[in-house]
């Protein structure tokens, strides 16, 4: 049976994820579609604005066979690591296709720019670090792309994690197939709703009090009013004030913490003593060398504990979020360990239990910022379809 993947947040679940999905079929004429999702905080730093369950439900819904939670270690790291740790999962998973958005490029040019990147990664190199005088290294690493490719439309945030898709694919030689699906209507960085109903995220999350209802399947609108009744949504100062108790009073080190960069710790300390507000101390301590993004994803790591070494951690498991009858063929022939329920979980290595340790430590504290029960992970019932 022939297997689709696509790597998602789904914060939250709307059109262009629809859309998405559709192409990825149509394309790939897979049987079997799975999404590895980001669980409740996301790449950009932040709790996710409705919990994973919900956006699991969502994507089943429109047509998903099987979501699978990403490990938060991964989910709130930079392009490379996101996209390295992600496609390792999905391998194990013995997907055929993996199906992603790009921007400004028809698919066949975006490949070919791609593998020139790929194929000149050592020159890429060079120039980044050229370029990084007082500079982010996401700053840098834009300027050494625009030299070699002469071209400064190829550079979005979709664009560049696409790349990382493929580079990963190539790192750990796998058989997996590339496929870039054009995104319509809207780009990513888009703050306004679009006429054509299908927006970006972004764009959605800032209307999600208004004129957001068009602009998400029906399914999805339900799930994310019912959790906005019943919960609201995560507040970020509850994170930013476990993160200046951590690092004012307890004084807990941050120098094995992913995102880690010597001297950041005393820098953010200094700004945080200052600060009452997360937004107030985000936008004091975002610099040209340290993206708000960056920042964000280190604090969430430094509250959960997620170490530079889980980088190399080999994964054998895979947390399943919901899955219908189709993909139980996934479940026998993964090359991974599936956790479904909590016994599934106790046979796994030393390392595999840190990191599902984390994973289930996330989903509490995620819980705990928004009013849920704690320990959804054991007492949840997975969603069979």
């Amino acid at each position: 049976m022939k297997k689709l993947g696509i790597i998602s947040e789904f914060n939250p679940f709307h059109n262009g994820h629809e859309y998405l999905l559709e192409k990825s079929k149509e394309k790939t004429k897979a049987e079997i579609a799975i999404s590895l999702m980001s669980g409740d905080y996301v790449q950009r730093g932040e709790a996710a604005i409705i919990d994973k369950f919900s956006r699991a439900d969502a994507a089943m819904k429109a047509g998903f066979d099987m979501v699978v939670e990403m490990p938060n270690y991964i989910s709130l790291q930079s392009a490379e690591y996101f996209a390295l740790g992600s496609v390792k999962i999905l391998n194990k998973l013995d997907i055929d296709y993996l199906c992603f958005g790009i921007e400004n490029e028809e698919p066949d040019d975006f490949l070919k720019k791609a593998y020139i990147l790929i194929d000149k990664k050592d020159e890429l190199d060079v120039l980044t670090k050229k370029n990084l005088n007082n500079s982010s290294f996401t700053k840098a690493r834009y300027n050494a792309t625009v030299e070699i490719l002469g071209d400064n439309n190829f550079i979005t945030s979709n664009n560049i994690l696409a790349l990382e898709y493929i580079r990963a694919i190539e790192k750990i030689n796998s058989k997996v197939k590339a496929i870039p699906i054009k995104r319509i209507s809207s780009a990513n960085k888009d703050i306004k709703l679009n006429n054509s109903k299908i927006s970006s995220s972004t764009a959605i999350r800032k209307h999600i009090f208004d004129s957001y209802k068009d602009h998400v399947p029906s399914y999805s609108y339900e799930l994310i009013e019912k959790s906005k009744e019943i919960y609201g949504l995560a507040n970020m100062n509850y994170y930013y004030d476990l993160f200046k108790f951590l690092i004012l009073i307890e004084h807990r080190l941050m120098d094995d913490i992913i995102g880690y960069e010597n001297g950041i710790d005393n820098y953010l300390e200094k700004i945080a003593i200052k600060n009452c507000s997360f937004n107030n101390f985000i936008k004091e301590a975002t610099t040209k060398r340290y993206t708000s993004s960056r920042i964000k994803r280190l604090m969430l790591n430094y509250i959960l504990e997620n170490k530079i070494c889980f980088n190399k951690y080999d994964l054998d498991f895979y947390k399943v979020l919901a899955f219908n009858k189709k993909s139980e063929y996934i479940l026998k022939n993964a090359k991974a360990k599936a956790i479904i329920r909590k016994k599934d979980s106790y046979n796994l290595s030393k390392t595999d239990k840190i990191v599902f340790s984390r994973m289930i430590d996330a989903s509490n504290l995620y819980n705990l910022s928004t009013g849920r029960n704690l320990y959804e992970d054991f007492t949840k019932k997975i969603r069979r379809y």
